[in-house]
C-alpha cells in the first residue's frame, strides 16, 4: 500500500508540472530596439528587420530593400543590435538603430554627403537622418546619401569577418600583381610602425599584390605618379585599409571598389583642373575624385599637374594634420 500510495503521489507531481514556456522572440531592448546577436551577412540583419516592432518592421524592409538595390554588392553585419551596411575593403558607411518614435539612418561620413543629413552628431563626421511613422520617404534623396556615402573612406571596426570570402584569381594575374607591387616606387620619407613592425608602404605593397588584378596595377600606377610630383610625400594606412598620402597634411587617398579604382582630394573642390578629371564626388562641397575603371587610360601629365596643385595647396593653406596611425 505504501509502495503504491508514492506512485500516485509522484504521477500528480508530474501532472502538475507546468509545461515548458515555448521559445520566446529577440528581446526588444530600450526604445524597441531589438536584441539580435552579432553575425554577419544578410541573415541576422533580416532577423533584426523582422524583429523591429509595429511599422518600423516595413519600413526597415523597405530601408534595406533601397540600400540592396543602391549599392549592388553592399555588406551586411548586426553589431551591437544595429544593421551595418558596408563595401568590402572599404568600411561601413551605414547604420540603422530603432528608437521608440523612428529610426535612425547613421551615415559615418555625412558630414561629406550634399546635401548634409538633417540631425547632427557628437562626431564631426557623422550625420543622422531619422524616419517616423507617417513620413513620407523621399527615395531619391535617400538613394542619393546611400550611393555618396558608399563611395567615401568607410568606418572600420577593427574586423575583417565582415568581409565576404573573395574567389581566387588566376594565378597569372596574382602573379603579375606582385611584380607591380615589387616594381612600386618605395616612400622618400620615414613613416612610424605598428605595434606589428608593418609600414605603411609595406601595407600599401601588399594591398597592391593582394588584389590580383587590373586594380592592383591601377594602384600601383597612381602611387608611383605621387612619387614622382612629390619627392617628400608620406604614405599612409587609415581609416583600417585605405592608402593616404601626405604634404603638410592629407592631400589624396586610394580605394579600389568593385569594378573601379577611385582617387580621392581631400581638397580637390579647391583645385584648378582644366582638363577635368574629376568625374566623382562633384557635389561634394571639399573632395573630389577620379573613378578609373577597367580599360580606362590615365592622362599622365594632366594628374601629376593635378597633384602638384594639391600639394601646392596644401603648402599654402593650414590643413589639419592627420590624426590617425602612419603605420
Amino acid at each position: 500500500m505504501a509502495k503504491q500510495k508514492r506512485r500516485v503521489q509522484r504521477k500528480s507531481k508530474a501532472s502538475s508540472r507546468k509545461p515548458k514556456a515555448e521559445a520566446k522572440g529577440p528581446v526588444l531592448l530600450s526604445g524597441g530596439n531589438p536584441q539580435i546577436a552579432k553575425g554577419y551577412g544578410d541573415a541576422p540583419v533580416q532577423a533584426y528587420l523582422a524583429a523591429m516592432p509595429g511599422w518600423k518592421r516595413d519600413a526597415g524592409r523597405r530601408l534595406d530593400a533601397l540600400i540592396v538595390r543602391t549599392v549592388p554588392g553592399v555588406q551586411k553585419a548586426v553589431k551591437w543590435n544595429s544593421p551595418l551596411y558596408g563595401v568590402e575593403g572599404q568600411g561601413w558607411f551605414l547604420g540603422i538603430h530603432s528608437f521608440t518614435n523612428y529610426i535612425k539612418l547613421a551615415f559615418f561620413r555625412g558630414a561629406s554627403l550634399r546635401p548634409v543629413p538633417p540631425v547632427e552628431s557628437k562626431d564631426e563626421h557623422t550625420r543622422y537622418f531619422h524616419v517616423h511613422e507617417d513620413d513620407q520617404l523621399d527615395e531619391a534623396m535617400l538613394a542619393s546619401w546611400i550611393r555618396q556615402a558608399s563611395e567615401l573612406p568607410g568606418w572600420r571596426d577593427g574586423s575583417s569577418s565582415g568581409d565576404t570570402s573573395k574567389k581566387p584569381a588566376k594565378v597569372t594575374k596574382k602573379a603579375a600583381a606582385r611584380r607591380v607591387a615589387v616594381k612600386a616606387v618605395e616612400p622618400r620619407k620615414a613613416v612610424a610602425r605598428s605595434s606589428a613592425n608593418v609600414s605603411a608602404s609595406e601595407r600599401i605593397d601588399k594591398k597592391i599584390a593582394d588584389l590580383g588584378d587590373w586594380r592592383g596595377e591601377r594602384l600601383a600606377q597612381i602611387r608611383r605618379l605621387i612619387h614622382e610630383v612629390d619627392s617628400d610625400v608620406i604614405e599612409e594606412w587609415k581609416w583600417m585599409g585605405s592608402p593616404v598620402w601626405s604634404h603638410d597634411g592629407m592631400y589624396a587617398l586610394a580605394n579600389p571598389h568593385k569594378g573601379k579604382v577611385k582617387l580621392t582630394f581631400f581638397h580637390g573642390a579647391r583645385l584648378p583642373d582644366p582638363r577635368g578629371l574629376f568625374n566623382a564626388g562633384l557635389e561634394g562641397g571639399t573632395w573630389r575624385a577620379i573613378d578609373f575603371r577597367e580599360g580606362d587610360s590615365i592622362n599622365e601629365t594632366a594628374l601629376k599637374a593635378l597633384l602638384r596643385e594639391a600639394v601646392a595647396y596644401n603648402t599654402r593653406h593650414p590643413v589639419p594634420r592627420s590624426k590617425g596611425s602612419r603605420a
